[in-house]
């Protein structure tokens, strides 16, 4: 199995399932996101990064998806990368 390059963040405010499909929606329109997951009972979501992208885009890239969640509504803090 392929290692994922993954970035953990707390997302407080999802109540629902059309609150996880924003946040996903929203963290998946950002530059060098692969995928994401949501999950409101966690209060998670976990953001998966194009394997090439370079550390400092990477950096970037996190700050750029915690802001875009925070412009839907939601707090956001990275949990771990």
């Amino acid at each position: 199995m392929a290692h994922e390059d993954y970035t953990t963040m707390t997302v407080k405010g999802m109540t629902c399932g059309g609150c996880e499909k924003s946040v996903v929606a929203t963290a998946s329109s950002v530059a060098g996101v692969t995928s994401v997951t949501a999950d409101r009972h966690q209060n998670e979501a976990r953001i998966y990064w194009d394997a090439s992208l370079a550390p400092a885009a990477k950096a970037q890239a996190v700050v750029d998806v915690c802001t875009a969640i925070e412009a839907a509504g939601f707090d956001c803090s990275p949990l771990k990368a």
